[in-house]
């Protein structure tokens, strides 16, 4: 990924994400993305787990 592309990835997660993810604990958030990949077959290998840091990164960032 560009550093472009980073920075929106980022501010996608803290504006759709971040305002419901701030009100759950870890397991709840990785329930959530674990569900999205099994509906979601054409996600990137490993692209829940990214997804998961930087939602706890931010989230405890913010």
């Amino acid at each position: 990924m560009t550093i472009e592309e980073i920075e929106t990835f980022k501010n996608t997660v803290i504006e759709t994400i971040l305002p419901h993810a701030k009100y759950m604990n870890n397991e709840q958030i990785l329930q959530i993305i674990e569900m999205a990949q099994k509906n979601n077959e054409e996600l990137p290998f490993g692209f829940g787990n990214m997804l998961f840091e930087q939602i706890i990164a931010l989230k405890d960032s913010v």
